[in-house]
């Protein structure tokens, strides 16, 4: 007979699985835009396959100016 530890474990990982299967499918379906969003650049096909919408250099600047002022 289980109890309530291991139930609670079981919902746990149930949820989980349900959360990550939601996560995976939204990320096959995400399509990101063709061009980058600040320099207009095309953005690589495996970018856009995952959402993106900032090319790798202009994403790299983002991150670090959002870094930068974070504590502004």
């Amino acid at each position: 007979m289980a109890d309530e530890i291991d139930l609670a474990n079981d919902l746990i990982a149930n949820e989980i699985s349900r959360a990550l299967k939601e996560i995976r499918q939204q990320s096959s379906e995400a399509v990101g835009t063709k061009f980058c969003v600040d320099c207009d650049d095309d953005m690589p096909i495996e970018r856009q396959k995952l959402g993106f919408k900032r090319c790798v250099a202009c994403a790299s600047d983002a991150e670090r100016k959002k870094l930068m002022y974070a504590d502004e």
